[in-house]
């Protein structure tokens, strides 16, 4: 077989790219080792600049039909007693219009709909399930499908195929992995009718998020500590629903709508990023690529973010019939990069900060919440840097801003001058007219 670009691994990073690509009618297979879409957690939370690509990719009316959009995420501390001692929000509506507002969308459907939009398209071809066996030469790869071997030429070769991905192995890199002294369960079922907003409940040693999907139903992801799973699992599901119950009380009544384990997963979380994206003719997207703390929500965003800019480029390099000169890779790198490793680090700050247990840590995280979530300046850059739609970074000038009211024409104004245009995006065209 033979085809513009092979991509290994079908999950919202791959069919992503596949997606961009089949639109212009380059030639794309995708290697899914899978048999099914899975119903295992890979994040849900759409952010503003996701939402910006869905459109530029026209599939925003299709998406938004089935999505749940929120602006508001709640932030509550609790005391030994469990009464709130601080409380406080933040709110995409902060950021400029239109994409001022977050989505929730189960993760199995956002990779559905990448999926059927694909298959739409004559030059996307699905292989499925089957797996990435071996290069047998520097642009053929061997597959396998059932107990088939099918050899595929490519001209690039892409691997989306998660944290173990075979093709960076190939390529020979390295990742640098970091793990964290916690673990996440999460889980959906239905919601209170009142449960419009997200939610962050917080005590010294527990943390709970609460984001609204659609169909009202409640993601939840409850942080517990290594090992815990495991003696919970041991014991009757009445702990389980205590532990949600205990910090918020109007789950009573829904949470037991969760009658197996199976039903709840475990989500260890994984920092983890290689030295380099591009090798060649080969490129790594997503998980292979990158991998955040979810406390901010942005795994799932990078990974679309980086397809969407790779897509860009390879669309742009076939159309320029440029697809046999390897620089051009290199700008998916340099724009991609950057800014992952500027939200790999708010993220990882996000867990640090749930991670430390007792009152003296808890007391010094609700001072610096009080700095973020009360400082107008400080609040619209945090949103503004998870959102995706630009990078405006921190500055001892900011603390400043905590003795005086921030002015919001100014604050939009400077949103405005860190905003990631299509010339920051694509930041090639010039060089390749």
């Amino acid at each position: 077989m033979k085809t513009d670009v092979l991509i290994i691994g079908g999950g919202v990073a791959g069919l992503t790219l596949a997606l961009k690509l089949v639109q212009h009618g380059i030639d794309v297979i995708v290697v899914e080792k899978s048999p099914h879409l899975g119903h295992v957690y890979k994040g849900e939370l759409i952010q503003p600049k996701t939402i910006q690509l869905l459109k530029r990719l026209g599939i925003y009316e299709i998406f938004s039909e089935k999505w749940n959009p929120f602006s508001t995420i709640n932030t509550t501390e609790l005391n030994e007693s469990l009464s709130p001692m601080f409380r406080s929000s933040m709110s995409y509506e902060q950021l400029p219009s239109p994409y001022n507002y977050a989505a929730m969308l189960p993760h199995s459907e956002i990779k559905q709909l990448l999926l059927n939009e694909a298959k739409s398209y004559a030059a996307f071809t699905l292989l499925q399930p089957a797996r990435f066996e071996e290069m047998i030469s520097e642009n053929h790869a061997r597959i396998k499908q059932n107990k088939t071997f099918i050899d595929v030429e490519a001209t690039y070769i892409i691997g989306a195929e998660g944290i173990t991905s075979k093709v960076r192995e190939y390529m020979n890199v390295p990742a640098k992995r970091r793990l964290y002294q916690h673990d996440f369960l999460t889980v959906s079922f239905p919601a209170p009718p009142e449960m419009k907003d997200g939610q962050l409940l917080a005590t010294k040693d527990r943390f709970l998020g609460l984001f609204p999907l659609p169909e009202n139903r409640v993601r939840t992801v409850y942080l517990i500590r290594k090992g815990e799973f495991k003696k919970w699992r041991k014991g009757s599901l009445t702990h389980f629903y205590e532990h949600y119950t205990s910090l918020c009380p109007k789950l009573d009544g829904y949470v037991q709508a969760i009658t197996d384990w199976k039903d709840i997963q475990l989500m260890v979380p994984i920092r983890q990023h290689a030295d380099q994206y591009v090798k060649g003719r080969y490129a790594l997207i997503g998980d292979a690529a990158h991998s955040v703390h979810p406390m901010a929500g942005e795994g799932m965003n990078l990974a679309i973010q980086g397809a969407d800019v790779l897509g860009e480029l390879l669309k742009d390099v076939y159309q320029a019939g440029r697809q046999h000169e390897e620089k051009w890779l290199d700008y998916y790198e340099r724009v991609h990069r950057k800014r992952v490793k500027a939200i790999m680090n708010l993220s990882h700050v996000g867990g640090l900060v749930y991670e430390k247990e007792g009152k003296a840590w808890q007391k010094s995280r609700t001072l610096a919440l009080k700095q973020l979530l009360n400082n107008e300046r400080l609040l619209t850059k945090y949103i503004f840097n998870i959102s995706g739609l630009g990078s405006w970074p921190f500055s001892v000038k900011d603390s400043v801003a905590l003795m005086k009211q921030s002015n919001t024409e100014s604050l939009q104004q400077q949103m405005q001058q860190h905003t990631y245009g299509e010339n920051q995006d694509y930041p090639w065209k010039q060089q390749m007219r």
